[in-house]
Formats: structure tokens, C-alpha cells, sequence
């Protein structure tokens, strides 16, 4: 049998691995990322400032490795000739793939080093995993190694019709955060504005253009919006506009119970009690256990009652 030759000997090796230098097992210091336990995060090396705003640019340099086996499918110091560093977007979840580093990255500082640990595939390549660039098996579980270079604030005030699909979702979320703080503060005619803001960045020419996941995610961001439209408009007595809101989410998803209840009450509010016991109804059949909707529900029983002996 011939033996291989030097070159043969090179390719069959491949390219030199770097060496593994965090646990490739979540240590259990590991603080929680998202809230399922999905992804994780152990601090190497601490960091200095403050953790970014949402949807900031931030600049990193990451080795990635699947699990259990270690084996690297990116290193972004490898990646490119000149070894610059990525530019991720912290906290952005409206791409299909490799969420998990953008959440983790959200919660990092400046200097900071980290390994993060995605035990859920859905946060990394998903169950069929990625056969291009780069190439990850079917629901593997990552490990990254990440250092935090610096971050800079997302790019305001930019013509909408040249964002991109993600910055106007994020422009929008953004918008919604800061009209829930106010909202929180008492401040409601503030709050709407912000919420419209929001809204004008996913109008309806822009949401006639999605399908499918794109579509889906869209509806995430702004299905909330409507929802807290209608509630601060519950308490400022506007019940057709809350009623109108609330109906923008039930026409694309008519079991939305948060939506049927708010929609109830608003109807409720401008006398049209048949239609109120409607929504109400409906939303307690879809959640028996909501005491809230079952508390509303038998106060507008109670007011029916009286109407008709009124009558």
C-alpha cells in the first residue's frame, strides 16, 4: 500500500484547531441568559462600563464550538484576512438563526470575556442545523468563546425605507419599551405617542410585503403595541379607539385572549353590552383559570341583568 504524501498527510489534518480554553460542559456559576434556561453565560474575564442599549452594534471577536465535541464551525479571528472583529447586534432576535450570542452579548460589558453556553438549539442553528456557512449538525448544542471589544448605540433618526427588515422591527420594540416606561410613569398621552412611533415603522405597506417567519416575528413586535395602545386607552375612557386596537390583533389572531378581554371591556365601556359578553365569553372559555376576565365577565352579567329588568 502506498503511503500518503506530505500533502495528502496536510489535508487529511486540516486546519489547526485553537486551543480549548473554556469548559465545554456550563460550569455552575452560569447565570442565565434567557429565561428557559436556553442560554448561559460564565463569566471569564469581568468587564468595565455599562452592559449595551438594545440593538446596539457591538464589536466582538467569538470562537464557536459545537458540542460535545468541541469541534470549531467559526472563528472570527480566522474568518477574514485582516481578523476584524464581528459586528452583532445585542439582544436582536428577529433572524432565523444564532439568536442565543446576540442575547448574550446584550448582557456584556466592555473587556469582558465569556463563555456562552446555547444548551437549546432553538437559540443556536435549530434542528436542522446549518449545511453552508458554517456548518453545524442538526439540534447541536454551541459553546461560544466571546470577548467584548466595544459597542456603540444603534443609528437614529435613518430613513425608514432604507432600513433593513431587522432595524425597523428593533426601531419599532425600541419605541414600545420607552412607551411602557412611560405608561408605567402615569405618562399616557406620551406613552401613546411612542407607541405610534413604533407603529410607523412596521405600517402597512411594509407588513404586506412579509410571509411566513418574517410575517411572525413582525406580528411579535407589534401585536404588543396595539395591545398597550388599548390599555392606556382604557384609562383615559377612549373605548372605540381601544376597541380598534384590540381588534387589530384579534384579525390576525382571534384567540388572543389579552386582546378579547380588552376588546370586552372597551365595548363594554360604550354601552354595547351583547358584543362585550362576546369577547368576554370567549376569553374565559379559552382561560377558565383567568380571574380577572372571570371577575369582568360576571360584573357585565351582573349590569346585563339590571338593563333588562330596567327594560
Amino acid at each position: 500500500m502506498e503511503q500518503p504524501t506530505h500533502e495528502e498527510r496536510e489535508e487529511d489534518v486540516g486546519p489547526p484547531q485553537p486551543p480549548i480554553t473554556v469548559p465545554l460542559s456550563p460550569p455552575e456559576d452560569c447565570v442565565q441568559v434567557t429565561e428557559d434556561g436556553g442560554v448561559l453565560k460564565h463569566i471569564l474575564t469581568e468587564g468595565s462600563g455599562e452592559v449595551p442599549m438594545l440593538h446596539a452594534r457591538c464589536l466582538v471577536h467569538f470562537i464557536g464550538r459545537c458540542l460535545p465535541s468541541g469541534d470549531v464551525f467559526l472563528n472570527s479571528k480566522e474568518d477574514s484576512q485582516a481578523a476584524e472583529p464581528y459586528i452583532v447586534v445585542a439582544g436582536r432576535d428577529t433572524t432565523q438563526r444564532a439568536t442565543g450570542l446576540n442575547l448574550a452579548v446584550a448582557t456584556m460589558r466592555a473587556g469582558e470575556r465569556a463563555a456562552v453556553y446555547v444548551t437549546d438549539p432553538a437559540y443556536g442553528y435549530g434542528e436542522k442545523g446549518s449545511f453552508s456557512f458554517p456548518s453545524v449538525p442538526p439540534s447541536c448544542q454551541l459553546v461560544y468563546e466571546v470577548d467584548m471589544i466595544a459597542w456603540e448605540p444603534p443609528a437614529e433618526g435613518v430613513d425608514r425605507r432604507t432600513m433593513l427588515y431587522e432595524e425597523r422591527l428593533e426601531a419599532a420594540e425600541r419605541r414600545r419599551k420607552e412607551g411602557n416606561a412611560l405608561f408605567g410613569e402615569g405618562k399616557f398621552t406620551e406613552a401613546l405617542a411612542k407607541y405610534a412611533m413604533a407603529l410607523s415603522y412596521c405600517d402597512e405597506d411594509f407588513m404586506l410585503q412579509l410571509h411566513g417567519l418574517h410575517l411572525d416575528k413582525a406580528e411579535d413586535v407589534t401585536n404588543p403595541v396595539y395591545l398597550n395602545m388599548a390599555a392606556v386607552q382604557l384609562k383615559q375612557g377612549d373605548f372605540a379607539a381601544a376597541a380598534h386596537n384590540a381588534t387589530q390583533v384579534l384579525v390576525r389572531d382571534p384567540k388572543h385572549i389579552k386582546a378579547l378581554f380588552r376588546r370586552g371591556k372597551a365595548r363594554a365601556g360604550m354601552g354595547r353590552t351583547v358584543e362585550a359578553l362576546e369577547d368576554l365569553s370567549s376569553a374565559a372559555t379559552l382561560d377558565p383559570e383567568d380571574r380577572e376576565v372571570q371577575r369582568e365577565l360576571l360584573a357585565l352579567k351582573r349590569l346585563q341583568k339590571e338593563e333588562q329588568k330596567a327594560a
